[in-house]
């Protein structure tokens, strides 16, 4: 049986993997504590924020297929918010939203049914692989202090588009597209309050201004205690990613508050992440990378557009691709 390693356990990296693994010995290794990548939740002792992607529309027949066990499952469903426009300060529009088309979230928690996926893989957590190097037809590879992980016939690649350009060998063929992908960093401010704060809306779409996004994360399905979640716009993001968290979250606090007409800072709960990668413009030349010589692949949202659906249609376009050799 063909051995396999996806680096990345995040929608793209678990699809991949359960894809592949009927016909592969899959390992799946993953930087962080819990499968999700930037379909993230952190959580603080009486709240959770989902600080990555905040929802997910199905705009394909194959997304939708996907979606439909998870949801009798538990592990998704739908999120009726009161949706909202500002410009700047300035409400402009209040709607509902409802189901055309439904806005999706995983529950309990958005990473939740990334986590469901990967429950039936060999997954290896807090790994970072850090190098890849090919020995006698095989990739063989290292983490970050150097330690041997193991040896592979074939590697995919699922990270963020420049921390996969990064790990791959320089004669890997689409070395160089991945390269020239420009992913785009982003702020999130997390905000727990012991009480609820009235506000017009549980979802708000925010333009001209430096925030680009703010929401209620409580009023998600099978959520408790009111917090809210605030995203900084791609390009403030991007002229500051090297400034002083705690600098950046002192704006974050004067943006939202300027915009909510409160002062947010009085919130019980405050954390601030930093995402350096966070979504992509769009791409139109292919779903996923392929070196068939070298036997390695990528694939990820990033190489359609920064969606949801993109990571899992990647995933699986490649995974379809990758059947007929393996």
């Amino acid at each position: 049986m063909t051995d396999v390693a996806v680096i990345g356990a995040g929608l793209a990296g678990c699809t991949a993997a359960r894809q592949l693994s009927e016909i592969a010995k899959i390992k799946v290794y993953e930087k962080s504590e819990r499968s999700g990548g930037r379909i993230a939740t952190r959580f603080s002792c009486v709240h959770q924020f989902d600080h990555g992607a905040q929802f997910f529309t199905a705009r394909s027949s194959e997304f939708e297929d996907f979606l439909t066990p998870l949801v009798d499952l538990g592990c998704v469903a739908r999120w009726d918010g009161r949706f909202a426009e500002y410009d700047g300060a300035q409400l402009v529009r209040q709607t509902e939203w409802g189901s055309s088309p439904p806005h999706w979230v995983g529950t309990p928690t958005m990473s939740g049914f990334v986590e469901r996926l990967s429950d039936d893989l060999d997954c290896v957590f807090n790994v970072e692989v850090a190098r890849a190097e090919k020995e006698k037809d095989r990739w063989v590879l290292f983490d970050t202090q150097g330690n041997l992980l193991g040896d592979y016939d074939w590697i995919i690649l699922t990270a963020p588009a420049p921390q996969t350009h990064n790990l791959l060998p320089n004669e890997i063929s689409f070395k160089s597209q991945v390269g020239l992908i420009k992913m785009l960093g982003c702020y999130s401010l997390m905000l727990g309050y012991q009480r609820a704060v009235n506000l017009p809306f549980d979802a708000a779409l925010v333009k001209n201004a430096n925030v680009s996004w703010i929401s209620v994360n409580s009023s998600k399905p099978n959520r408790k205690n009111f917090s809210m979640l605030v995203h900084s716009t791609n390009r403030w993001a991007e002229h500051n990613m090297n400034t002083d968290l705690a600098e950046v979250q002192g704006k974050l606090f004067e943006f939202t508050s300027e915009i909510l007409g409160f002062n947010v800072k009085s919130a019980d709960y405050v954390e601030t992440k930093r995402w350096r990668f966070a979504n992509s413009v769009r791409q139109t030349d292919q779903p996923f990378f392929l070196d068939r010589d070298n036997q390695v692949a990528s694939c990820g949202d990033w190489c359609m557009r920064g969606r949801i659906e993109a990571a899992f249609l990647s995933a699986k376009k490649l995974a379809v691709e990758l059947l007929k050799d393996l």
